[in-house]
Order: C-alpha cells, then structure tokens, then sequence
C-alpha cells in the first residue's frame, strides 16, 4: 500500500459535495493491524440528516424525470469509468484481503450488471389491462422513490454496486451506506456513478460510526422520505432493520445469511462435485453468503466422495487463498467456537487441522472438513461465514429434503446427479431462493434473480427483478 493511499482520508458525498467530518478520520485496517486508510463519518445533527434526506427528495424528483435515452448514456459512461478506474478499484478489494480472482470479479461482475441494467431501461413501462367497468385501464411502473442502500465488506465492490443499480435503473435516488471496512470501495464506486452524470443529490454517500449505524437508519427512516431500504449482510442485523422499517412502515429489500448445501446423489460425476463443492464452500475463504456449509451425500457413495474431496482438497490448499486471515475478530471467533463446540461433541474432523491457540496467535483458520456433526452442535445450524463445512451421511433424500426445509436459512442449494429430471423434483421441493443442478452454491449473474427466503431474507436484486423491486404499481383508468 502507497504512503499516499495510508494517509488518505475517504469523505462522505452529500449533495455532490466532498464532506470531512471535524473529527479525526476512523481508521481502517488490514488483517496484520496496519492502517490501510481512513474514512471521515458524516455527523448525525438534526442538521446533517436533514440536509441528506433533503437532497434525496430533490434528487428523486430530478433523477425520475431524466428521460431514458440520457439514462442509457449515463450508464454506459460510468461503465467505461469503471473499466478505466479498474486498477484503484481492484485494489480497494485487494487491500482488504480479497484473493485476486475475486477482486476481478467483484469488478467485472459490476460491469455485468451495470449493462444489464442497461438493457432493462428499453422494457415497456406498462400494460393494458381488462376492465369491464371503463372505457380503458393501464398499469404503470414508477420508481418507488428515495431509497437507503446498506452494503456490506466481503464483496464490497459488486455488492455496493448492485444495491445503488438496482434502485437507480428503476428511477430512484440513492443514499448508499458503506461498510466501516470497505469505505474506499464504496468511494470509488460513487465517483464513477456521479463522474458520469448521475445528479449530485440523486446518488449520496455515506460513512458512519460503527456504533451510530443504528441510530443513523432510525434518523433517516424517521423523516419519512425514505421509501425502501434495501440492505445485504447478517441476518441479525438484518431483523433489525426490518424492524426499524416496520416502525415506520418502510418497505425493505433483505439479502442475509445462508446455511447453504450441496445434496449429492448416487449417481452424480463425483469428480466434479467434489471439486465445485470445494470452490462452493472455500472460495474467498467461505466469506460469501452463497458458501457451501452443509454437504449431503448418499450413503453408497460417501466413502468414495469423502476421498476425492480430501484429494482435491490438498492440491487447492497449496494456494493460501483459501485461507481465512480475518479481519473481523468477532467472525474469526465465531468460526473458532463454532469448530471447538462440535470437536468436543462428537464431530471429527475429515480435513484440515483445528489448533485454537494458533488461530489466535496467528489470525489464520486454514480450510477444514468435519462429518459427525449433530443437531447437538451449533455448527449444525448456525453460519460460519468461514472456510469449513460438514459432511452428513444420507439414505433418503426425502428425509434430507424435509430437514432443509425445517431449517432456519434458505438461501442457496445445489444438487448433483445425472439425473435431471429428478434433481429438478428435487429443486422444486426445497425450500430456498435458488438452487443450483450441478453447480457450486456459490452462483450469481446479472441476468438471473438472486436472493433468499425465510432468514435468509425477501425480495430479489439482479435485472428487471431488481427493477421491480423499487418500482410501484399505478392503476390508471380512462374514460369519455
């Protein structure tokens, strides 16, 4: 990292305006503790919240009636803004321990949907529709109006794009929350966006105190111009905000946690499924919210699949990219209780090695595979957000299907089979919000819809699904 990039300090955007709090700027760290950079939080005065929320009503009313031709324009300038800033942007993903790989994703996959956004912006408007009462009746879609967009740090890039695009194709003005860890991310992604035209008061950016993150969407959600919220990160954190908007009747956009899993049958390639539910579960160290937990295989061929995943296993681990070197000490503990409670109760571990006081010393959980674990365990049924799944011996995949559906999470699932006909019986029956025959649970593209159910959240971002979800309704009937 460059003494210049150190000893920079990330503003907040308010009104196109660059904003410094006067205190001094919250640092922002790397894994090792070395300061990275540091961020300047906006102010939660009565003041500050005022003018945030002012802006964004005048810039919904502004951005809303640009037409769709100059919308279009916009959006491709920003994407070749995003190809050109790709190095500062790469890199604002890399200082916070992102593998390569998965920093060119979280730019390319951005630029994917930023042009499928594109694309949806030509989509009729609305329809004509029966009405035997008048003369004529049509429906039309219209943006539902300012919206808080909270995005999280372990894909900070696409993530933070996705919840600005989504709100933005569909006619509304922004106010986008960045994560305490990622600020520089989320900087550089607005920049793009109002560098290109977006209006200065449709787009905002906002840095805030860990503590006051709270008490920030309290305020804003208060003044009653927010109209939805759209917010990806933990489940806990999550039914907080539900909650908060619920007091305000603020409607929400939830992406959150997923206790994923792989349902492997008798009759799958093993040799590819073992080596996609290792990419599925260990990629960018099992920090993503599609990560594989819990793999489910037929009893006739367990013993044959344990072994090729140990096998394939150890030629993956060479690449220390799929190490966890934590920079929240909170989920490095989780992943450590997590592992320790299911050790002492009966689970053994298949890969990997678990040495608590080496963890701690060092910051560093290298990959793990455990079987034997038991609804006693927390490991069980709780995420670990970190490079470890279980592996659970079947002989019905009815009873495996039953125990999916009782679970909390419902996120991401794959099945493995040459059968396809019944993997998609099994897929239709499982209750999560997408499945995946064949292919790792770690899966997301701008053209197919993405997002969860029961804890794992409601609603769906990515192409006109994500348009929808912030656009209304509106019945217009017509008659002489």
């Amino acid at each position: 990292m460059s003494e210049a990039t150190a000893n920079k300090t990330y503003p907040s955007i308010v009104g196109g305006k660059e904003v410094y709090n006067e205190e001094e700027g919250i640092p922002v760290n790397d894994a090792s503790n070395e300061l990275l950079h540091k961020f300047s939080h906006l102010s939660l005065s009565t003041e500050s919240i005022n003018n945030l929320v002012k802006n964004a009503k005048e810039g919904f009313q502004e951005w809303s009636s640009v037409p769709t031709d100059e919308k279009v324009k916009i959006f491709s300038r920003t994407r070749e803004l995003l190809e050109e800033r790709r190095d500062d942007i790469r890199e604002s993903h890399l200082e916070i321990g992102g593998p390569g790989w998965f920093a060119n994703f979280n730019v390319d996959g951005t630029i994917d949907q930023l042009q499928e956004y594109t694309n949806q912006l030509s989509r009729s408007p609305g329809t004509v529709v029966q009405s035997p009462h008048n003369d004529l009746a049509l429906t039309l879609k219209q943006p539902i109006g300012p919206v808080l967009s909270i995005s999280p740090w372990n894909a900070p890039v696409i993530l933070a794009g996705r919840s600005i695009l989504a709100p933005l194709a569909a006619g509304c003005s922004v106010i986008h929350k960045s994560s305490e860890k990622s600020p520089r991310s989320s900087y550089l992604l607005v920049k793009c966006f109002l560098d290109a035209g977006v209006p200065p008061k449709a787009l905002q950016l906002v840095h805030i105190k860990p503590e006051d993150n709270a008490s920030f969407t309290e305020f804003v959600l208060k003044s009653g111009v927010i109209k939805k919220v759209n917010f990806t990160g933990s489940t806990l954190v999550g039914r907080k905000i539900a909650e908060t908007c619920g007091k305000y009747l603020v409607p929400y956009l939830l992406e959150l946690g997923g206790k994923n899993l792989s349902i492997v049958l008798s009759d799958a390639n093993l040799d590819k499924a073992a080596g996609a539910i290792l990419f599925g579960a260990w990629a960018h160290r099992g920090q993503i919210c599609m990560s594989t937990d819990k793999v489910f295989v037929d009893e006739s061929i367990y013993d044959q699949l344990k072994g090729k995943l140990i096998e394939v296993a150890g030629e993956l681990t060479k690449d220390r990219d799929h190490q966890l070197s934590q920079r929240d000490v909170l989920g490095r503990d989780k992943v450590v209780d997590l592992v320790e409670d299911a050790l002492q109760k009966g689970a053994t571990l298949v890969y990997g090695k678990f040495d608590k006081d080496v963890i701690l010393k060092s910051n560093v959980i290298e990959p793990m595979i455990l079987e034997g674990a038991d609804s006693s365990m927390s490991i069980y049924t709780q995420e670990s957000f970190g490079p470890v799944f279980t592996l659970h011996k079947f002989k019905d995949v009815e009873d495996v299907i039953a125990e999916i559906n009782d679970h909390d999470y419902g996120l991401k699932g794959s099945v493995w089979s040459t059968n396809i006909v019944k993997a998609l019986y099994i897929a239709k029956k499982l209750e999560i919000g997408g499945v995946h025959i064949n292919a790792p649970t770690v899966s997301d593209e701008a053209t197919v819809p993405h997002g969860g159910v029961k804890s794992s959240g409601v609603g769906r971002f990515n192409s006109h699904w994500g348009i929808d979800e912030f656009s209304i309704v509106k019945a217009i009937t017509i008659n002489e």
